[in-house]
């Protein structure tokens, strides 16, 4: 009955806490409704799921809770044994009524604030792991999961093809954590990506839009193409750079792409597959190109089959390696020397000279001055010269020639030659074994069919036509300049000694007379008496 009385009293004692909790229960809710949508701000990131969250917020609490809370039940329970002792002997006590109550009131108070501390303290998260080694732990598994999937995007497109992780080297942990030890996903997608290793940021050198190599130090690529230069660098250099084009990208790279600096320098200093070229000018011969190129003639010749080494053609090109750097330095610097002055010429008509021909009366001289050029290299060729500056030391001397004024006659001599006939060459120049022994050819040797025309190289007179021992029938003309060409083997002559030719002017028809095999024209030059290769006086 007392019982029942102080429960009564306790529950109108209580009617205005009611009352005061009844009026704030709307508000209450509408923060219970606004709770995620705070925690989305990241304030205090929650599971995804409620239902989740609650099952493992109740799962995992448990053990702490137990952990927390053991000592404390065990001082509650000494407290309430000593207080049934108290209410024993102060039975029918009202005072003792109301210690009982507080006594319940502080010790569930007691029981609400472990658990709101725990609550603001701890909460569900993902931990994420690769190949047992933990990297963090995020607020849920779709976290968690977004993250890898952002980190194989990345590596894919840095790789240009498509790169995934094996699903067994990746482990997904759920359950209470401490809030403090959460970390942002972009920290978790740090850590993964420093974890795999796959592609790292570096610098890469490229020539002509070949990858070369890469390294992680930056400036040491730009340290390396300055010391492949400085054995072109001197204290005259004005610029110094490469023919090829080449620049050095900052990027991310597979890992495999990195290289040792030595290997690249090594690369750099090296050649690969491909030709280099020269074209011929005027005044070039097989042999001095092979020289200039170091290299043999017959070398040259392998490198070029098809090619007559004693037939050259102007703009004729002929490949002088198979193999060309992979950087050419192009350097530019001042050069001082002692240059010689070109000397002018003076000329003097006269009427006893052809026109175009010419005679020194007397002779120049070359003039000297100290000499300052800029000169521009690439690799050891010099590909410009511009003089900057000049002091005469010694003046050139001018020359005075003579000039012919009297009008060239039609078979005058025009100083170059013409093929004297069409064929192919079947004996060339020089030693040759023919008639069982080795002999001397004087000439070339051009064969075609019989009767085919035989004309003159260049313009001349006549001084030998008829029958000569091993020639067969032969004509000679005297080109009045130091040149007589000889035409053997025909198979008849069109013009007699004495008789002025002009160059072109058909002199015979083609035959196998004399010493020969088979119908041919026998071409020779002499100059000053003296047998010269007629294929480096004709085009």
């Amino acid at each position: 009955m007392i019982q029942k009385n102080m429960k009564k009293k306790a529950e109108k004692k209580d009617a205005p806490a009611k009352a005061a909790r009844a009026r704030h229960a709307a508000p209450q809710s509408a923060s219970v409704r606004r709770a995620p949508a705070y925690r989305i701000n990241r304030r205090f990131p929650e599971s995804s799921s409620t239902s989740r969250q609650l099952q493992l917020l109740l799962a995992g609490s448990m053990p702490l809770l137990r952990q927390k809370t053991g000592g404390a039940a065990y001082r509650v329970r000494s407290f309430f044994s000593s207080l049934a002792l108290r209410v024993k002997a102060r039975q029918g006590s009202v005072s003792g009524h109301r210690f009982l109550q507080a006594a319940v009131f502080l010790t569930a108070g007691l029981l609400l604030t472990i658990f709101a501390a725990n609550q603001v303290l701890y909460t569900t998260g993902t931990t994420l792991s690769f190949e047992g080694v933990e990297l963090g732990t995020v607020a849920s598994e779709e976290e968690a999961l977004a993250a890898v999937q952002r980190v194989e995007s990345s590596i894919s497109q840095k790789l240009g093809s498509r790169y995934s992780l094996s699903p067994e080297s990746l482990s997904y942990t759920t359950g209470v954590a401490y809030r403090g030890t959460l970390v942002e996903e972009a920290d978790l997608e740090e850590a993964l990506s420093q974890s795999l290793r796959v592609v790292e940021h570096g610098y890469a050198l490229y020539v002509n839009g070949e990858f070369i190599g890469a390294t992680q130090t930056e400036g040491a690529l730009d340290e390396l193409m300055a010391q492949v230069a400085t054995p072109y660098r001197n204290e005259n250099t004005v610029s110094i750079d490469f023919v090829e084009d080449w620049e050095i990208r900052e990027c991310d790279l597979p890992i495999e792409d990195f290289t040792n600096l030595a290997d690249v320098a090594l690369l750099l200093n090296s050649v690969k597959a491909g030709e280099q070229t020269y074209t011929v000018e005027a005044g070039d011969c097989w042999s001095v190109i092979a020289e200039d190129h170091n290299m043999t003639s017959q070398d040259l010749l392998r490198m070029n089959p098809g090619y007559d080494i004693d037939r050259l053609q102007i703009g004729d090109v002929l490949v002088t390696s198979q193999q060309v750097p992979y950087l050419t330095v192009r350097a530019t610097q001042m050069e001082y020397y002692v240059a010689d002055i070109p000397y002018e010429i003076e000329y003097v008509d006269d009427n006893t000279m052809w026109e175009g021909d010419t005679r020194v009366i007397t002779k120049g001289a070359y003039g000297t001055a100290d000499t300052a050029a800029r000169v521009t290299y690439e690799g050891v060729d010099e590909v410009e010269r511009v003089i900057e500056s000049q002091t005469i030391i010694t003046e050139p001397v001018t020359e005075v020639q003579a000039r012919g004024t009297l009008e060239r006659p039609s078979w005058a001599p025009t100083g170059s030659f013409r093929w004297p006939t069409s064929g192919s060459i079947t004996s060339k120049y020089g030693y040759r074994n023919i008639f069982g022994g080795s002999s001397f050819h004087g000439g070339i040797d051009i064969a075609n069919s019989y009767g085919t025309d035989i004309v003159a190289a260049d313009g001349g007179e006549v001084c030998y036509a008829g029958w000569m021992s091993g020639y067969g029938y032969l004509v000679q003309i005297d080109h009045q300049n130091g040149y007589v060409t000889y035409y053997g083997h025909n198979s008849s002559l069109l013009v007699s000694v004495g008789d002025k030719v002009f160059k072109g002017q058909h002199i015979a028809e083609m035959g196998s007379t004399g010493r020969s095999t088979g119908n041919h024209c026998h071409f020779e030059v002499r100059v000053n008496g003296e047998r010269t290769n007629p294929i480096n006086l004709l085009p």
